[in-house]
């Protein structure tokens, strides 16, 4: 009897004692949660070595990493937007700027035709305008991993029949006939026919702006190639090309907030593909590979 009533004070005081490390520890925790601020690189510790206690830091300190990668992700991305927004903010003044000045001038004058002229060049500048912002949105939204495109199996074809139907004038402008060598069948990728088209057209609209004659737009399995000759091919960094802001000639611009190609490789990853560069006999390959 007097032994089992030793028995059962040791087992009391032995529970009593790994309730009060219990509780020391969850203050400790507490404390530490609560003093540090979200930018710190805490993570816990345990003197306690029960499972459950040993699972539940193990637990806790996951979720802080979880945290601390996603505020170092989201201070990433709010500085590259912060960086694209100041570097195409000049972009984006040059055509309302435009616009303006020519508004200033339709107020002042009379003459039917020139206030048709007029008012074309501002249609133009508001394009121009349009198509910064489009572009600029789009770069945020690649910009954010959570970002997802949805694919299916998709003809490339058709979808660059109807992008090119809708550059004919500019093309016919520029003097550029495309030649498309594409597969009998037509060949289909994996991809999404809204991202197909925004891809095409970057390449269109890059080619227009810094090519100098032909446009070959060519299909092998899988991949998908434009070439188009330019001016100074030694010039070119087909390393950077994809970078934003990247222009070969820096004191040439034509037109465009230079995220078009950064665009096409953030498109072409989303989907699961890839985009590569090369020259080739004075002329500037771009392979989009599809999955």
């Amino acid at each position: 009897m007097g032994i089992g009533i030793v028995i059962m004070g040791v087992l009391l005081f032995v529970s009593v004692l790994r309730l009060w490390s219990y509780d020391r520890q969850l203050k400790e925790w507490a404390e530490q949660l609560t003093q540090t601020d979200e930018y710190s690189n805490l993570r816990l510790g345990t003197s306690v070595r029960s499972r459950a206690f040993l699972n539940c830091c193990r637990a806790v300190n996951e979720r802080l990493e979880r945290g601390q990668q996603a505020r170092i992700r989201q201070e990433s991305m709010s500085r590259e937007l912060k960086f694209t927004i100041s570097c195409v903010s000049h972009d984006i003044r040059t055509p309302l700027t435009g616009a303006a000045g020519y508004l200033q001038l339709l107020e002042n004058i009379s003459d039917t035709d020139m206030q048709k002229s007029y008012i074309a060049i501002v249609r133009r500048r508001l394009e121009d305008l349009e198509g910064l912002l489009e572009e600029l949105f789009l770069f945020t939204k690649l910009s954010n991993e959570e970002y997802q495109i949805e694919c299916e199996e998709i003809a490339p074809f058709p979808a660059l029949c109807d992008v090119l139907a809708g550059f004919y004038h500019k093309l016919t402008e520029a003097g550029v006939e495309p030649e498309l060598y594409f597969q009998e069948e037509g060949g289909t990728v994996q991809a999404s026919a809204e991202a197909l088209r925004r891809i095409f057209s970057n390449l269109i609209q890059n080619a227009l702006r810094y090519g100098s004659g032909r446009l070959v737009i060519r299909q092998e399995g899988n991949a998908i190639y434009f070439a188009n000759p330019v001016e100074h091919p030694e010039e070119l960094d087909t390393e950077r090309l994809f970078q934003r802001f990247y222009r070969a000639d820096p004191s040439r611009h034509t037109g465009g907030a230079g995220l078009g190609l950064a665009s096409v490789k953030g498109l072409m990853e989303k989907m699961g593909g890839s985009v590569s560069a090369s020259v080739h006999e004075g002329c500037l390959v771009v392979a989009l590979y599809f999955l």
